[in-house]
């Protein structure tokens, strides 16, 4: 089980450093619209403040949040503002839109301002299935409900998008916001006889926020106790195999220790119909407990055909084995659920 400490520490470096490589940065991403679309569209230049992340459920797929969003725009007789939508709350009933202005406000260029605080929950997929090394993605989707990008388009302002420096989130790290500015295209029409896809495309803003769970902390909670408990069980191949009752024991003890603790994590996650990377850590170290009962077994039945001796060599040999079986089978896991 040296092989499975070592790889343990290396664990600890490769996801701490895959974490730090793969931190997202600041951007905006612009989708632009096509020359018919823009054609004859008032532009309305955007942005999105995140003030606050309150909280994430995994079992709604669901977080709160609080933002304000701005419109700036130049023509008089346009009112972009009526037709703004959050496209994914998760209790509509709950959404608190609070606008800031009783009415646009006239800037010195000569633009109109708009600016409102929006507070609710908000629908986001989220997954667990590379828990406890997670990364999510929580999306705020804003649309102009009425207009089309024959109508209007989308820019980003100056400084789109930014998050309160002070917004923490207990059990992960946020990452750098991304603003797109985009369209939407709705496959349906809606029951409109003359519906064309240009009049089913809308101007849309998505606004993501990557979050991830920090490594150490997976490890140190989730990955070190499974290990270490796979420690002690391999030890009952290195105790004096006239001690039967003593090894089978430490085998025994160690898989039910595992059951409890796999217990333990699952009952503090939400149900999920797929398999966790925990799920198949835990099967993996269930898989080579049975291996070390099993050898065990072997053992004894080798010591009565060819002496001790005979026996000790085969459990030797069936450790060093299991602990390159166990070290394969983390590496296939680490490379199945975590990303390049």
């Amino acid at each position: 089980m040296v092989l499975a400490v070592a790889a343990l520490l290396g664990l600890a470096d490769w996801t701490a450093s895959l974490q730090s490589e793969q931190k997202p940065t600041a951007s905006t991403t612009i989708r632009h619209l096509s020359t018919e679309d823009k054609a004859g569209a008032d532009e309305v230049l955007a942005g999105v403040y995140v003030s606050n992340i309150q909280a994430i459920n995994l079992t709604t797929n669901s977080f709160d949040a609080d933002f304000y969003v701005w419109l700036r725009w130049r023509n008089p007789d346009l009112d972009p503002t009526a037709g703004v939508e959050v496209m994914n709350p998760y209790q509509s009933w709950a959404l608190v839109v609070t606008p800031v202005y009783d009415e646009p406000q006239l800037q010195p260029d000569g633009s109109l301002l708009w600016l409102a605080r929006y507070q609710g929950s908000f629908n986001s997929p989220l997954s667990l299935s590379d828990y406890p090394f997670e990364r999510q993605t929580l999306r705020i989707i804003i649309e102009d409900g009425l207009g089309t990008t024959r109508d209007v388009v989308y820019r980003p302002d100056s400084d789109p998008i930014a998050l309160d420096p002070e917004v923490t989130l207990p059990g992960y790290r946020i990452g750098e916001p991304q603003i797109d500015f985009g369209e939407f295209t709705y496959t349906s029409s809606f029951g409109e006889v003359e519906s064309t896809r240009e009049s089913r495309t809308y101007p849309r803003i998505t606004v993501s926020i990557p979050l991830s769970s920090p490594a150490a902390s997976g490890i140190v909670k989730t990955i070190l106790p499974v290990t270490i408990v796979l420690i002690a069980a391999a030890l009952a191949l290195m105790v004096p195999v006239v001690h039967v009752d003593a090894k089978i024991g430490l085998g025994i003890t160690a898989l039910l220790a595992l059951v409890a603790m796999h217990w333990g994590v699952s009952s503090t996650l939400p149900d999920a119909s797929y398999l966790l990377m925990i799920d198949v850590l835990y099967l993996l170290s269930y898989a080579a407990v049975t291996a070390i009962l099993a050898v065990t077994v072997a053992g004894i039945y080798v010591r009565q055909s060819r002496g001790e001796q005979a026996a000790s060599g085969v459990e030797r040999r069936a450790l060093v084995l299991i602990a390159g079986a166990v070290v394969i089978g983390l590496a296939l896991v680490l490379l199945f659920y975590l990303p390049e």
